[in-house]
Parts: C-alpha cells; structure tokens; sequence
C-alpha cells in the first residue's frame, strides 16, 4: 500500500510540473527590428510633408511640380535619411510590419484592390494619412474613409518617429 502511495504522489508530481516552467523555444524579433530602425524627428517629418500638400499628382513624378504615391513616401523620407525603394510593391517589404491600432505617424499605410499594394500614404496621426490621389494630387485624408474605396492591407514602420 505505501508502494501504491509513492507512486501516485510521483505520479501527481509529474502531472503537476513539479513547479518547473517551460521555456518558449521562440522569442519575438520586433524589438530587436525595431531597435535597428532609424530615427527621425517628428518636426521634421511633418515639415516634408506640408511641403508636398497640394503638389498635383503625376504618375512616375517625385517633385514639387507632380509627384505620386511612392515617390511622395520617398521624397518626403530621403531628406531625413532614409532610403526607400521607388515602387509601392518593393516598399511594401521594407521596415516592419504593424498592427492597425499601433499605428503612429509617419508609419507607411498600403492599400489595394486585390492582395497586392497599388497605393501607399504616410500616417500624420493614429487616423489620418497624407497621400498623393490621382484626383486631388497630395491631400491629407481619413485613412478609414479612403479603405472604403481600396482595401487597407497593410502597415509598415520605416523608421522610429520622435
């Protein structure tokens, strides 16, 4: 009988975990990417953008005379040090991915109407975007009202915004 104890007691032990915990096997790389991002001002960038505001679009242009989505993300971005690619689709694999509630200025907002980005605004706040639109050249907009006409797909941090 006292054989038939120490066995279920062991047994319960082990069921129990002994109080050991289990150590996670994956640790989660964001902080680590987001470390290595660059840093930019928040004046600054804001000042980049207000340039741009009101510049008509013009499909390929990267200028005050007409700019277009992408280009807009890399010109405002190139002065403050950070090198984006010239294409929303080649973008759209830059800096890392974040969730829709964290985002924050200057975080780059992908949209489509498939599965694949086609347009590409910069955050000014938690709800609105500045972007060049095809037909009213760069504007600031309501990211939630402008995801009516194209879906919102994804959200990328180039750089840490102070």
């Amino acid at each position: 009988m006292r054989d038939a104890l120490r066995i279920a007691a062991l047994g319960m032990a082990v069921w129990a975990g002994c109080g050991l915990r289990a150590v996670p096997m994956y640790r989660d790389p964001t902080p680590t990417i987001e470390a290595s991002l660059p840093v930019v001002d928040r004046d600054g960038l804001l000042s980049e953008l207000s340039l741009y505001l009101g510049t008509p679009y013009r499909e390929g242009g990267n200028s005050l005379s007409g700019i277009d989505c992408s280009g807009l993300a890399r010109a405002v971005y190139g002065p403050l040090g950070v090198r984006l690619y010239r294409r929303v689709i080649d973008q759209y694999g830059q800096g890392l991915p974040i969730s829709r509630r964290n985002l924050g200025t200057g975080d780059l907002v992908f949209f489509g109407k498939g599965g694949t980005p086609s347009h590409v605004g910069i955050a000014v706040s938690g709800s609105q975007m500045t972007h060049s639109s095809s037909s009213k050249g760069v504007v600031v907009e309501d990211i939630d009202e402008f995801s009516r006409s194209m879906k919102l797909l994804g959200i990328r941090r180039v750089a840490k915004v102070r």
